[in-house]
């Protein structure tokens, strides 16, 4: 059990770590929030966790899974994302967790690739703004920013902080 909690407090840190050296650049989602990528409760739960989210380039998709039990598997088509079909894969991610930078806009299509997980709904679909919407602006701009990157680790040290019981139960 100690050894358990020692990977996971490694993993942890990892994920800290990689996100305060790129917190300048975009921002990181974890998908599924504190589920994390697993078989989720109901099959709209990652479209429901999608629909309140703006992603735009730059941002991260943080994937939090145990390897072997998950996979991603991106396609490049709704018709293929929604037949589950692992025809025409774009991009196949096996060890978990995963940070995906997204790097240009459009429509990006996610599933897990492990028996019939994608069928029970364990799937993402999200759009990629070309821009983050704008906020707005009653600071200058350059506050704003301050203020937003501000927010944002804040939010991601919390998120952090709330990851920590499920990545004890991933070890």
């Amino acid at each position: 059990m100690a050894r358990r909690r020692q990977h996971a407090l490694l993993l942890l840190s990892a994920i800290v770590a990689s996100l305060v050296a790129g917190s300048s650049a975009g921002v990181y989602h974890i998908v599924g929030a504190g589920k994390g990528w697993r078989m989720p409760p109901n099959r709209t739960y990652y479209d429901e966790w999608t629909r309140t989210r703006q992603i735009s380039i730059g941002d991260k998709l943080m994937f939090l899974y145990r390897s072997g039990v998950h996979n991603i598997v991106e396609v490049p088509t709704r018709a293929l994302f929604d037949a589950c079909s692992m025809r025409n894969i774009t991009s196949r991610y096996q060890n978990g967790p995963t940070i995906i930078e997204l790097t240009e806009p459009g429509e990006r299509f996610y599933f897990c690739g492990v028996g019939e997980h994608c069928e029970v709904g364990q799937k993402l679909a999200i759009n990629v703004l070309l821009v983050a919407p704008p906020q707005p602006d009653t600071q200058s701009s350059a506050a704003a920013e301050v203020a937003r990157r501000g927010a944002g680790l804040l939010g991601l040290a919390a998120a952090c902080l709330a990851l920590v019981p499920a990545l004890l139960m991933l070890a």
